[in-house]
Order: structure tokens, then sequence, then C-alpha cells
């Protein structure tokens, strides 16, 4: 557990904690009512559904519901905590009757601690063949409804039949594109390939699931892509690795 925690409050605006999570590329940030006590966290998921132009949002109305987390509870619930939230980080609260929140869990420390736990499995065992995508010529409306209806925080962009990038949620909060109203006329003409900034990682078929994870959280992406003949094959999510992983403990 590492107990320096960047909070904010609930009746933070929506704005400041948007730059917070883009300036240090923070997945999710907790929220604590005045006393410290954890009420919960907002997410790069959360701050995707404030399509108000208005600066004056708070993050009260954002907040998603977390599981309390304790120092003495045992990492395989953890884990499976993590894999249902679709998050890397967990705050820690001193204890559920006492919710202060003391610090957070991370999944790289856990995977470092327990690696050699791992099922010896190949990526050709647990990828998923079914991938939503978009073409480069998409408006970014189209992405954002794809990414929230799909429930995901990243596509694969296209080219034809060509993967030439993924375009994540981060890039969009990056780019400032996120006022995706009525007001924003002006975003319903700007494409995928604009506002599209990561590179489309890749894995072999024949690479293990422990090598997968590693090169997951090194990287700091929840989804790796197996291409075969320059088509896409299939895709390695993190969670699904993760939840793997807490069921062999």
């Amino acid at each position: 557990m590492q107990r320096r925690v960047v909070s904010v409050g609930e009746n933070d605006l929506v704005t400041h904690t948007r730059q917070i999570m883009r300036d240090y590329r923070y997945q999710m940030l907790p929220v604590v009512d005045e006393n410290d006590h954890l009420i919960g966290v907002v997410t790069e998921k959360d701050a995707m559904r404030v399509t108000s132009t208005r600066s004056n949002v708070t993050v009260g109305g954002f907040v998603s519901e977390v599981a309390l987390v304790t120092p003495a509870d045992d990492l395989r619930s953890v884990l499976h905590h993590m894999a249902e939230l679709r998050l890397r980080y967990l705050p820690v609260v001193r204890e559920r009757e006492d919710p202060v929140l003391i610090g957070l869990i991370g999944l790289p420390s856990i995977f470092n601690a327990l690696k050699e736990r791992v099922p010896d499995r190949r990526v050709s065992d647990v990828m998923i063949t079914d991938i939503k995508t978009c073409q480069k010529s998409d408006t970014l409306n189209k992405v954002w409804s794809d990414l929230l209806k799909f429930g995901i925080s990243e596509m694969p962009v296209m080219d034809g039949n060509e993967a030439i990038g993924v375009i994540t949620v981060r890039d969009i909060l990056k780019s400032g594109h996120v006022r995706l109203d009525r007001e924003a006329r002006h975003v319903r003409h700007v494409k995928a390939e604009k506002v599209m900034n990561t590179p489309l990682h890749t894995i072999s078929r024949d690479e293990s699931v422990k090598t997968a994870t590693e090169r997951l959280l090194t990287l700091g992406i929840s989804r790796i892509y197996v291409v075969e003949k320059e088509e896409l094959a299939g895709v390695v999510d993190l969670y699904d690795l993760i939840t793997l992983f807490a069921n062999s403990l």
C-alpha cells in the first residue's frame, strides 16, 4: 500500500479534477468528505459523462461507488474488486466503520509480489476475438458514443482493414474535446485520426499470460492486441488476466 494519496472533494469542480487526471495520468481519484471519509471515486469514464459546457459542475454528481478496502483484506478479494471495477488502483480506508482514506493499493505492486503464481497459460488461450473498432474518418461524437455503449476505454483506429493506432479516453481528455453536447457543434466534425495519440501495442499469440500482464502494466494500458498477417486477430484485456490471476491464488 502506498500512503501518499491525491484526492478530491465532492464540491471540487469537475474541470479541476479532469485537469489533475490529465496532467498526472491518473485513472481515478478518491473522493472524500470534510472528515476525509471515503465517499467513492471519480474515474476517467465518469469524466466522460460530463457533457455540460458550464464550468461550475462539481464532482458530487459523478462519484462511483467503490468497495471499501482495508489493510486487513486479502489480496485475492482486492484483485477481484479491481477486475470488477476495471481499476488498477483502489483506495484503502482505516476500517469499514471509520472509512478514513489512508492510502492506495496498486495492481503493479500486487503483481510484482505474486507474479510467480501467475497461471501458465498462453495469450491464445485468453484473447478475445470480438474487437470493437472505429475508422479514422469517424467523428469524435461517434467514437465517444461507442466507447460508452460498449463500456470500454479504448478502441483501435482503422484505415480500412489496417489498424493504425488506438484512441483512448485519455487521448480524448488530453485533447480537450470533452464537451460533446449540442453547444459544442465544432466537435461534431473532429475525426478520430486527429485525436488518436496512442500507438497500437501488439503481442504474439504464443506469449505467456505472465508476459502479457507485465507488458500491460509496464505500458500503463488495459488492452494489447494480437496481429496476424497484418490483421487484428484478437485482444487481451488486463482485467480478464487479473480475474484469472485472482482465481489461482
